[in-house]
């Protein structure tokens, strides 16, 4: 082999050593994976459990290294609440997980691999992983969801109208101004575009509940969604009242009244992170102070479970005149429990969850894809009676 053939062929190796090194380094396109054949994407929570989930990882990351998760969980081992979201630098990696420049599509926006934003969300978030917002419900029952945000399809928002209280057009940013994700989520974060983190019931994954903890999300919520009237740094009743504006308690229809900053009987009105919850799951009279969601899997740790659902009658010291959220009615479907005769006490019911979102019909809630899908109507917790006498007794009632 002469000198020059030698040369040629160290450089060819040379490509190919480059080309193998981002097929490792850079994952493609993420496709949903099926829970029944697959091993789940699993975030370890603290150093003691990162060799054993090292390998989960590789059921959909073969052939990355522990050093590698960087390369999409920006921060990893420490933040690693957003996955391939968020957190983009000039060095980054990560936005061919998203973006493609020679295989997406020609009609398709921003060089995705679907042809809208949403279609391009639903590769991943489509309901057949632990982590699905859309059509987790079908999967497992094979019947329509009792609610749901109507992304694609709908600009109508109910209760959109300030002044009638009734339903407005809205001019959102997906396929002839109907609803997109990108409407509400901001795909690549940023602390001055997202609302503050708190800890949402939503942390299920397909292996290990009992040992992980719960982490604060901010689930990517914008602070002022495409379409809205305010802007928020607090998840909670004003950040939905900036689509449904007609629900507050100002208009001039009738309203059940929510804490929000509209509201004349606080001057600092309850967020999702900041409500009165009982103080434990036993029968109790006594309030606290803390976030709505979360669940309880570590001892070290103690979240509101189904306690934040019922308010006791007479009100307690933390209640005192403020009002429910707009989340305390309106969520993932569950049995919450119930006020006790004569109402001064509450009875939380227990929080359950033993699988994958409505994997156990019995787990308590079933399903946790709020606000994209829900089992009961009009997206509330409870219905009917089993909702009002959350909060009204009987015996108090007129």
């Amino acid at each position: 082999m002469t000198v020059t053939q030698r040369c040629r062929r160290m450089a060819e190796v040379a490509v190919l050593v480059v080309l193998g090194a981002c097929l490792v380094a850079v994952p493609g396109i993420a496709a949903a994976y099926n829970e029944t054949t697959s091993t789940a994407p699993v975030t370890p929570d603290d150093l003691s459990t990162y060799p054993r989930h090292v390998a989960e990882c590789a059921g959909c990351h073969g052939g990355l290294t522990f050093e590698s998760c960087g390369d999409c969980h920006l921060g990893f081992p420490g933040d690693h609440g957003q996955g391939p979201h968020a957190g983009y630098l000039e060095t980054s990696t990560k936005c061919s997980v998203c973006h493609t420049v020679h295989v997406s599509i020609s009609s398709g926006p921003l060089l995705l691999p679907g042809p809208t934003v949403t279609a391009t969300c639903q590769s991943c978030h489509d309901g057949t992983g632990g982590y699905g917002v859309y059509g987790a419900i079908w999967r497992r029952t094979n019947q329509l969801p009792g609610a749901e945000h109507g992304v694609e399809t709908t600009s109508v928002v109910p209760g959109g109208d300030p002044n009638t209280g009734g339903s407005a057009d809205f001019a959102f940013s997906g396929t002839s101004g109907t609803l997109s994700c990108s409407d509400c989520h901001a795909a690549h974060g940023g602390d001055q575009l997202v609302v503050a983190a708190f800890p949402g019931d939503r942390q299920r994954t397909a292996v290990d509940y009992n040992s992980r903890h719960v982490r604060e999300s901010n689930k990517l919520l914008r602070r002022r969604p495409i379409g809205s009237d305010r802007t928020v740094v607090q998840y909670g009743s004003d950040w939905c009242l900036g689509c449904h504006q007609g629900r507050g308690v100002t208009t001039t229809v009738h309203n059940h009244p929510v804490d929000s900053l509209d509201s004349t009987n606080v001057a600092t009105p309850f967020t999702y992170n900041n409500v009165a919850v009982l103080a434990s799951d036993d029968p109790t009279s006594t309030t606290v102070l803390q976030a709505l969601g979360g669940w309880n899997r570590n001892i070290s740790e103690t979240y509101a479970e189904n306690r934040g659902y019922l308010i006791p009658w007479p009100r307690t010291a933390e209640q005192g005149a403020h009002y429910p959220i707009c989340q305390q009615c309106h969520e993932d479907s569950r049995d919450v429990g119930t006020l006790l005769a004569p109402g001064n006490q509450g009875d939380a019911a227990d929080f359950t969850l033993t699988a994958e979102d409505g994997r156990t019909a019995t787990d308590n809630p079933r399903f946790q894809n709020f606000p994209h899908e829900t089992l009961n109507e009009s997206m509330l917790v409870e219905e009917e009676d089993d909702l009002c006498l959350n909060c009204h007794p009987s015996g108090q009632l007129p």
